[in-house]
């Protein structure tokens, strides 16, 4: 069975040296996990730690257990670490892009080995030859079942969605396209392509109507399968994934 660097050399795609390390993510798989079950926690924490707030059990002893739980995992994973003030900072650069979407791909690399991919990649840069031109793309995740191939671009945004607010209106519509521009590129007949974000698209309290009807009818043109906040749970994620390498 021809690998996923196989099958995009026949495109005249050619994998390049910086994937995301496996290891790493099989040794924070629980953190990962924790994460997507529990996304509007970690998205507060997150937002500390990034724009500099920093995180102190202390000065938040408000903040639920679980968010203390998420401190506590990435702490231990040396994530992040007490500064001079005792508040909690990125350990780095390392840490810092974890922190702001790393995870995503992480997650999802491991929701999609969890559903039976024969073969998976993620953080992955792409070197790629057209008609003499030539250009890179980093996909976030490559997963392999048999021949086919799921490209999966990931995006950690705001768990709220906002109806007025055009800028994650926007970022949200730049993320399908950015997909499908991948399928399109890199993709054949029977491949499958998929959006994983962080945002709550579905209205349960209307019947699962969709909050973003523009982005999901696009989506539904292009063939690409959105796996909004909703379906970011393990028990969820997985069974998506699964849908995206055998449907």
């Amino acid at each position: 069975m021809p690998s996923i660097a196989e099958l995009l050399e026949r495109r005249n795609a050619f994998l390049k040296g910086c994937s995301g390390g496996e290891n790493e993510t099989l040794a924070r798989a629980g953190l990962l996990r924790l994460i997507g079950d529990n996304y509007r926690h970690f998205e507060p924490l997150r937002d500390a730690l990034l724009k500099g707030r920093g995180f102190s059990h202390v000065e938040n002893a408000g903040a639920s257990d679980v968010t203390a739980r998420l401190a506590e995992e990435l702490q231990r994973l040396g994530l992040v670490k007490p500064g001079d003030e005792g508040l909690l900072r990125p350990t780095g650069a390392h840490a810092r892009r974890f922190l702001s979407g790393g995870w995503l791909e992480e997650l999802a690399w491991l929701a999609g080995m969890r559903a039976g991919a024969d073969e998976g990649i993620f953080s992955q840069c792409v070197r790629w030859e057209v008609n003499g031109f030539r250009g890179e793309n980093e996909i976030d995740v490559i997963l392999r079942k048999g021949e086919r191939l799921v490209f999966i671009s990931c995006k950690a945004l705001q768990s709220n969605f906002d109806s007025t607010n055009r800028k994650l209106r926007n970022r949200l519509m730049d993320a399908l396209h950015e997909a499908d521009n991948l399928g399109d590129h890199f993709g054949r007949d029977g491949d499958r392509v998929g959006v994983l974000v962080t945002s709550d698209l579905h209205d349960e309290e209307r019947g699962d109507r969709p909050r973003y009807q523009a982005l999901m009818g696009k989506a539904a043109v292009f063939d690409v399968r959105i796996i909004p906040l909703e379906e970011l749970e393990w028990e969820k994620l997985v069974p998506a994934m699964r849908d995206l390498l055998e449907d």
